[in-house]
């Protein structure tokens, strides 16, 4: 079997297994917690963004500690404490369903719970894939990219059945999913700091530095930051009550939704795992997909009809794999081993912590002054920032190793 065979390498496979569960869970939760906040207890535009907020919120707060941690300590235990963790508010949000106490301030407090636990489960993955692979490295990441979203996109199909199951057994298979995981990440080998350990407090400001400092970093974190402030949050607060309002609602056509957006994701995943390597300008190629990203919002910002949304959001995915995968592997083979936890954490602090930012902004917007305008002023703002980061940076130019 060749060195790039996935299926040649055992370390990649279990690893894989961990990733698959974490995502799987993830996906049935995102579907849930939209259906909860829109359709069960009926709450507006600005309330969804307010549980949104207070879910990717944390990330602000403990991403950069959690990949700090994760560079200092053993990033394998770590990730199996987290996905006990993690458990928990699913199981303890279905045993409120039953007994009938769900309501928005038991929502926000599982955003917090949940995003708080994030925080620290990201870095830790992120960091653990080149200690535990030996596939080069942008095939790698193109692998681990699709199979998140090919199990994202399984726990959201599940996610269609909760207008006739109710919430209680979903989020139960959602607890039980993430325990499983832990079994899987048990059976890696131990991973001891790369640099012999220590503190974490200077490690923080030392990621920083070192992501600023690098070419090659800091105008994707840039580009990836912009991604949660206007795609993210028009994402998970404007059509989720879109599609309550518009096109009838219901945890299916929500469901639908995702499908379609991560369907088109690992599409383009999975020929970047196979073509990727071959890419000569990883940076040009976030920008072009980044900028389909923004031609899509304006056009769905139209309200058209259902499967012209559906169609829509395919690409809008498409791009999303393609920004998701170079963009991952730019930070990946730029970043020094000592801080690759530290800087893959500022890697995914942008894609969750513009979403926070963005979330209440355009839910205002929605309530405010509709739909279509919240939609059309994430799509200028994401149009601002490209062009800014093409101006003061050598994104367009840079050959890719």
């Amino acid at each position: 079997m060749s060195a790039s065979d996935p299926s040649a390498d055992p370390g990649f496979r279990t690893y894989l297994g961990g990733l698959s569960s974490w995502f799987l869970a993830q996906g049935i939760g995102m579907v849930m917690v939209q259906w909860l906040v829109t359709d069960v207890l009926r709450r507006s535009a600005e309330d969804l963004g307010l549980v949104q907020m207070c879910a990717m919120g944390p990330a602000l707060l403990f991403m950069l500690y959690g990949g700090a941690v994760a560079d200092r300590g053993d990033a394998r235990r770590q990730l199996m404490i987290c996905h006990v963790l993690a458990a928990m508010p699913p199981l303890a949000l279905a045993v409120l369903a039953l007994t009938g106490k769900l309501d928005l301030l038991v929502m926000i407090i599982y955003g917090v719970a949940s995003g708080t636990i994030a925080a620290f489960a990201i870095p830790a993955r992120d960091g653990l894939l080149p200690r535990v692979t030996r596939l080069p490295m942008p095939r790698a990441v193109a692998v681990a990219t699709g199979m998140q979203f090919l199990t994202q996109l399984v726990g959201i199909g599940v996610a269609t059945a909760a207008d006739s199951t109710g919430a209680a057994p979903l989020l139960i298979a959602q607890g039980v999913m993430l325990l499983a995981g832990t079994l899987a990440i048990a059976r890696l080998r131990p991973q001891p700091a790369a640099n012999g350990g220590g503190a974490t407090d200077g490690g923080l400001v030392d990621g920083i530095r070192v992501a600023v400092r690098e070419p090659r970093i800091w105008p994707v974190i840039a580009l990836i930051f912009a991604i949660g402030l206007f795609y993210v949050a028009p994402f998970v607060v404007v059509l989720p009550i879109a599609v309550r309002d518009v096109y009838g609602g219901g945890s299916t056509r929500l469901a639908l939704l995702n499908l379609m957006f991560w369907a088109g994701t690992i599409a383009a995943s999975f020929a970047m795992a196979r073509f990727g390597a071959r890419l000569a300008h990883r940076g040009r190629a976030v920008v072009l997909a980044l900028s389909m990203g923004f031609v899509v919002l304006a056009l769905m910002a139209l309200l058209p009809p259902f499967p012209v949304v559906l169609a829509l959001i395919f690409v809008w995915g498409t791009g999303a794999g393609v920004t998701m995968t170079q963009g991952r592997t730019i930070v990946q083979m730029a970043a020094p081993a000592s801080h690759r936890g530290r800087v893959l954490a500022l890697f995914q602090l942008g894609f969750m912590g513009g979403a926070p930012i963005g979330a209440p902004v355009v839910g205002a917007i929605a309530s405010g002054h509709g739909l279509t305008a919240a939609m059309l002023a994430a799509a200028a703002g994401m149009v601002v920032v490209i062009a800014i980061v093409l101006a003061t940076s050598g994104i367009w130019r840079e050959r890719s190793a």
